[in-house]
């Protein structure tokens, strides 16, 4: 471990050194994008747990992967590497299936020791990211390499509703998950390679990281904590993006 930190600081510092023998200016640009966003952690989890193990995991998300789409800039700092830059996304993570519907209402029959479980799902989880941070190029004739540090906001348009009902004894009882839009703190990181393809045009390929501690999720005609009960939902994605940037 000692031995990859070690590298990777020198060749980080190598790359500073070459960079920093010629100063010039260099194009600001904005650009948009599209790709493939996959949950992970505790967003991208389809499991409940076991009551009886004490092990009920209130904040798995259910997510499935899904895409982004969304517009980027980087405003570079007269005659430096350094830039302000800015990502405005916006992700679709999916909906429940029937297994995961399956898995809530056999998680919640057993957490409340009654004879039958159900539960239905609607909504999908959309959401828009903004985030701003700095960013630090490396240029190699066409090529351009972005390390970025982002913080922000995550503002949630939707996320699954869970319907549960339980019954015992032919009485039922009915509680829910409602569809959260909150908004939440994010944070996150990239890299990208960019390659020029004319004076003012280039393609980019982009590596993205996001993540929120959670946004606050409301549930209705709880009684008691027994079984799974989701207040907090975090979010982390993992993005593969591919987009085309415009200098100015």
């Amino acid at each position: 471990m000692k031995k990859v930190i070690v590298l990777s600081i020198t060749f980080l510092a190598t790359l500073f050194a070459f960079n920093a023998k010629a100063q010039v200016a260099h194009d600001s640009y904005w650009g948009i994008f599209g790709g493939v966003s996959v949950p992970t952690g505790e967003f991208g989890k389809a499991f409940y747990g076991d009551f009886l193990d004490n092990t009920i995991d209130n904040k798995a998300g259910f997510a499935k992967t899904g895409f982004t789409i969304g517009l980027d800039g980087a405003w570079y700092i007269h005659k430096t590497n350094w830039a302000i830059a800015a990502t405005i996304s916006y992700q679709d993570q999916g909906q429940l299936n029937a297994n995961d519907a399956h898995t809530l209402a056999a998680g919640y029959q057993d957490a409340f020791g009654v004879d039958t479980g159900a539960a239905s799902t609607r909504n999908r989880y959309r959401n828009l990211n903004i985030l701003v941070g700095p960013q630090y190029s490396f240029f190699f004739s066409k090529f351009a390499v972005d390390l970025r540090a982002n913080v922000g906001i995550v503002k949630s348009f939707s996320t699954p509703e869970m319907d549960i009902k339980i019954t015992d004894a032919d009485i039922p009882y009915q509680f829910a998950q409602l569809s959260s839009s909150a908004t939440g703190f994010a944070y996150g990181g990239s890299a990208d390679l960019r390659y020029r393809l004319g004076k003012k045009i280039g393609l980019v390929l982009k590596e993205n990281y996001i993540a929120s501690p959670g946004i606050a999720i409301t549930n209705t005609n709880r009684v008691n904590y027994a079984g799974r009960l989701d207040t907090k939902q975090p979010i982390s994605e993992a993005q593969t993006t591919l987009g085309i940037n415009f200098g100015f």
